[in-house]
């Protein structure tokens, strides 16, 4: 009879090594336990812990199934203080906002914006009238005559880096730098969001003087422009000497050359001339011969035609926002303090209603602007350079007389930032990178910011400190400028009010209530005019 064989229990089948397969199988299994896998959003390590990747987190902690997501991290507006006391620590959405985990974006609280909430929003937009600004790019004052100054020979402070425009004083580095933002308003409009109209402002016309005898003063302005001479320093040889005269060879510089004044109204509407010439004085009169000697005559008709130049400039200005101002232009021989700069200068004294009171400084044009410019300055006026570093008074640059002067090696125009071939005597000191010194080569002022070896180039960033950019012949030389500190000793271009007025500027002449809605005025009974400066009946 035939019979089965006796079954065997499974486990006893098993070799060992299918048992150590099994095993290892388990542990795997085991090991890649992770919570949700990491959502595939990290990796899974020991202890079935995931190690979540870049702004992936659980909740508000790291680790967990990875599901969520971290949003930006900011300085925070104010947060609790870490141990050294700094409330200004980063900061999930900046502490002004709460983290969408799904998303990773920030829902802001009001008021602020940006990535991370870390700007600042501008009051209502500025209510569709300004221009929504970081705080450390706002300039103090409307022109920067108001506070752009550096002292002159007798200490009066005047504006520095005439036609060059504004120019600030860096402001230092703060927590809040690039995040808090404030509305620079268009012309016209004014307050924190510049949702406010502005009235147009004037002299009270019930305004009287004690003596009415006494000549009335009305604000006068002196534009002085000194010629920039051989260096940039207002010196021309041969001229200023003792007993030397003006002539136009001395001026040239100046005379036959072009620049513009901008003008900006108590309104803050800015207006540019068009391009006033500097006139020649040889022949100027008519009678005199064209001969190179200047007469009396020829400078006084010469004086007098720049002058009716600049006046008629001004009175052009749209919007009769110059109405009335006279003009007295002159050319003379400033004193400096080794020397005397051809210098033309002209006094604007505003004498109408529309400009009764202190005004804005007036500012100059005088940078090269040539086809499709307004005003189109093919040849503007060359000034003396300040040699101004910033506007701080405290820092400006001097021709190093102790270092050794190079020449450029060939006739050279190159691009704005490029270099500048030297002579094989020059050294610089060998070669050096990521330098900052400044140089001039003829009237041109450049920042050094590499050297190659002896004798070979200069990489320069042309055009510095308000100087243009020029061609320059072999063989002229090159000044080092050294850093000096304090009040800056020497004359220079600028403008400066020269005479205060006795009239005074009011909004709505003080006698009339402005409607801020349409920016107009509502006169008082008795008055009227556009910034109620007529009285109509004695009240």
């Amino acid at each position: 009879v035939w019979m089965s064989p006796i079954s065997q229990p499974v486990d006893s089948q098993r070799t060992p090594t299918m048992k150590l397969a099994l095993l290892a199988l388990a542990a795997t299994t085991a090991h890649a336990a992770c919570p949700n896998s990491c959502s595939g959003h990290g990796t899974c390590g020991a202890d079935d812990t995931c190690t979540c990747y870049q702004d992936w987190v659980m909740g508000d902690q790291d680790g967990g199934d990875c599901s969520d997501r971290r949003c930006p991290y900011q300085v925070a507006w104010s947060a609790g203080p870490d141990k050294t006391g700094n409330i200004h620590t980063y900061a999930e959405c900046a502490g002004v906002g709460i983290c969408d985990r799904g998303s990773g974006d920030c829902e802001c609280f009001e008021g602020y914006t940006g990535r991370g909430c870390g700007l600042q929003t501008c009051q209502n937009d500025c209510s569709g009238h300004g221009e929504c600004v970081y705080a450390e790019d706002v300039t103090f004052g409307t022109v920067y005559g108001d506070y752009a100054g550096a002292p002159d020979a007798s200490g009066n402070l005047v504006a520095s880096g005439v036609g060059v425009g504004a120019s600030k004083v860096p402001q230092k580095p703060n927590w809040d730098s690039g995040k808090v933002r404030m509305c620079v308003c268009e012309p016209g409009y004014t307050d924190i969001d510049c949702s406010r109209r502005m009235c147009p402002k004037g002299n009270d016309v019930m305004d009287e003087r004690q003596n009415l005898v006494t000549a009335l003063n009305y604000q006068t302005q002196t534009v002085t422009l000194v010629g920039a001479g051989a260096l940039g320093d207002g010196k021309k040889s041969g001229c200023g000497d003792a007993g030397t005269t003006i002539t136009d060879a001395c001026f040239s510089d100046l005379v036959g050359n072009s620049f513009a004044l901008t003008f900006t109204s108590k309104l803050n509407q800015s207006y540019t001339t068009k391009p006033i010439i500097v006139t020649a004085m040889d022949g100027a009169d008519g009678v005199a011969a064209a001969n190179g000697a200047i007469t009396a005559a020829e400078q006084a008709a010469a004086e007098a035609t720049t002058s009716m130049a600049v006046q008629m400039a001004l009175h052009e200005l749209p919007n009769y926002v110059v109405d009335s101002c006279d003009v007295t232009c002159t050319y003379e021989y400033t004193v400096g303090v080794d020397a005397l700069y051809p210098t033309v200068k002209c006094a604007v004294k505003f004498d109408g209603g529309s400009v009764a009171g202190p005004q804005y400084l007036l500012e100059v044009e005088a940078d090269k602007c040539d086809s499709g410019c307004t005003p189109q300055l093919s040849s503007p006026v060359q000034l003396k350079s300040a040699l101004v570093g910033s506007t701080a008074a405290g820092s400006f640059y001097v021709l190093d007389d102790t270092s050794a002067v190079g020449k450029v090696d060939t006739a050279w125009d190159g691009p704005p930032t490029s270099a500048l071939p030297v002579t094989a005597d020059y050294d610089f000191g060998g070669d050096q990178a990521g330098i900052e010194v400044y140089i001039q080569v003829d009237s041109e002022v450049m920042k050094v910011t590499d050297v190659t070896g002896t004798g070979t180039s200069l990489t320069v960033v042309r055009a510095q400190d308000g100087t243009t950019a020029a061609a320059h012949v072999a063989g002229v030389a090159i000044y080092v400028l050294k850093d000096q500190t304090g009040a800056h000793p020497d004359v220079l271009s600028s403008v400066a009010e020269t005479q205060t007025a006795d009239y005074n500027s009011f909004e709505c002449g003080r006698r009339g209530k402005c409607d801020y809605s349409s920016g107009e005025c509502e006169c008082f009974e008795g008055y009227m005019g556009d910034r109620c400066q007529t009285q109509t009946a004695l009240i």
